[in-house]
């Protein structure tokens, strides 16, 4: 009789453990790619809001330069007030404000302008002065149009008529 040949069946263990292992590596890498996908898309949303801010300060550095260039400028007329002077060149208007105490609080400075032909104030821009007094203010109307500069305290936000004395005021014409 012949010995019963025992089938030998393959070892198949390894390949079970390469495979466990090859399953896991999958979903951390699926994992790691999720958090590296969430941190691309903040990362992204963190450059453009950088762009957006970065354009704004070159806005407002342009602006700013334009200004100084106008205040130095040789031609500019100016009008000394108290605490400052009104500077009209070409067709702008700045106050140039220096010494100048905070407001009270809930309180702001505004500047009102008084269009030629008129009997009436303009409500302009209402301003707080830095920490050293200082405040340089582009006024938005047409120096060639603008008869009178006035400066008072008004509540914060500004006014649409005076509510208080007017502290300062320089007439053109």
């Amino acid at each position: 009789m012949k010995p019963e040949t025992r089938a030998r069946r393959p070892i198949v263990w390894p390949a079970y453990l390469v495979a466990a292992v090859c399953f896991a590596l999958a979903v951390a890498l699926s994992l790691l790619n999720l958090s590296l996908s969430e941190q691309l898309k903040a990362a992204q949303s963190q450059v453009t809001s950088l762009q957006a801010r970065s354009s704004g300060v070159v806005r407002a550095l342009a602006n700013e330069r334009s200004m100084l260039e106008d205040l130095m400028d040789e031609d500019a007329q100016r009008y000394d007030v108290p605490g400052g002077q009104i500077v009209m060149v070409r067709d702008r208007v700045y106050l140039t404000m220096r010494d100048m105490t905070q407001p009270p609080h809930g309180k702001v400075y505004q500047a009102w302008t008084q269009p030629k032909g008129s009997a009436a104030f303009q409500p302009s821009t209402p301003f707080v002065p830095d920490v050293h007094g200082v405040a340089v203010v582009a006024l938005p109307v047409s120096a060639k149009e603008t008869a009178a500069v006035a400066i008072s305290v008004e509540p914060e936000g500004g006014s649409k008529t005076p509510t208080g004395k007017l502290l300062i005021l320089e007439r053109f014409e």
